[in-house]
């Protein structure tokens, strides 16, 4: 919801990006993936893949609330809280969830293109900081919204 953020989503390839503060979610889906409805006169995206990168739990509810039968759910966000999910309502959806995490070993799978497509990734570094400001870094990595990435350089 944080506009800034969204935009960045953009200039890095997103199709689409939903301010759910500012839109309806539901409308707003169907009209970019068409409408999949369970039943006469519902509303229900034609979403397929949904993926959950902010860690909100508006977000899981969300997608539990409006998925289609059949969607996958694709968590990439560390929440650091734990978020309620109620199987009962989900269980006709058939909803695929699938958790997702980094290890240390993949980056060595996207440094090549993170290298020839620097001008796409860019966007998404709000901060820099030279070594010798590491701890104040930290700090801005560390607070909520105050930075999207940060970068530490070394000379």
């Amino acid at each position: 919801m944080i506009p800034s953020r969204l935009e960045k989503a953009l200039q890095v390839g997103a199709h689409a990006v939903i301010n759910s503060a500012e839109e309806d979610l539901v409308e707003r889906l169907v009209e970019l993936h068409g409408n999949a409805p369970r039943r006469p006169g519902e509303k229900r995206p034609g979403t397929d893949i949904y993926l959950d990168a902010a860690g909100a739990p508006s977000v899981i509810q969300s997608v539990l609330r409006i998925a289609k039968p059949g969607a996958t759910l694709g968590i990439v966000a560390v929440h650091k809280k734990p978020v309620e999910v109620d199987f009962g309502a989900i269980l006709s959806t058939e909803l695929t969830i699938v958790m997702s995490s980094g290890y240390p070993t993949e980056i060595f799978e996207v440094t090549e293109d993170i290298i020839e497509n620097w001008e796409r990734y860019a966007p998404i570094v709000s901060d820099q900081f030279d070594f010798d400001d590491v701890e104040q870094a930290l700090t801005t990595a560390g607070t909520p919204g105050a930075a999207d990435k940060v970068v530490v350089t070394f000379d």
